[in-house]
C-alpha cells in the first residue's frame, strides 16, 4: 500500500474513529517502512477543555489519544502507523481559526 492510498483510508475512517473529545483530525502521512506510516498529526480540540489542563494532563490527553486512534486505525484497517513525537501537536479550536482565517486572508486577519 502506498502513502496515497493510506491518506484516503484514513480520511475515511477518522471522523468515526477520532475521540468525541478531540474536533479535527488534520494530517500528513509518511512512508517509513514496508509495511509503516509515520503520521504528522495536528489534533484539533475544543478552548474549554485544553484551557482547564495543566500540562501534566495535556501530556496525558496527548498520549491517549494517539495510543486510541492507533489502535483503532490498526483494528480497521490493518495498517501500522506511528505518530512522530516532534510533528504531532493540539491546537485549541480558536487558534485553529484563527490560522485558518490568516491563511485564507493571504496573510491577513
Amino acid at each position: 500500500m502506498d502513502k496515497d492510498q493510506v491518506e484516503m483510508i484514513l480520511d475515511k475512517i477518522f471522523p468515526v474513529i477520532k475521540p468525541d473529545e478531540v474536533n479535527k483530525v488534520i494530517f500528513d502521512v509518511r512512508h517509513t517502512a514496508p509495511n509503516e506510516f509515520t503520521l504528522h498529526t495536528l489534533l484539533i480540540v475544543p478552548d474549554e477543555m485544553w484551557d482547564s489542563f495543566d500540562h501534566i494532563n495535556r501530556a496525558a490527553f496527548t498520549h491517549d489519544v494517539k495510543v486510541k486512534l492507533r489502535q483503532k486505525i490498526k483494528s480497521y484497517t490493518d495498517l501500522n502507523v506511528v505518530f512522530d513525537k516532534d510533528n504531532t501537536a493540539v491546537m485549541k479550536q480558536s487558534d485553529f481559526q484563527k490560522e485558518y482565517e490568516i491563511h485564507n486572508n493571504g496573510g491577513y486577519l
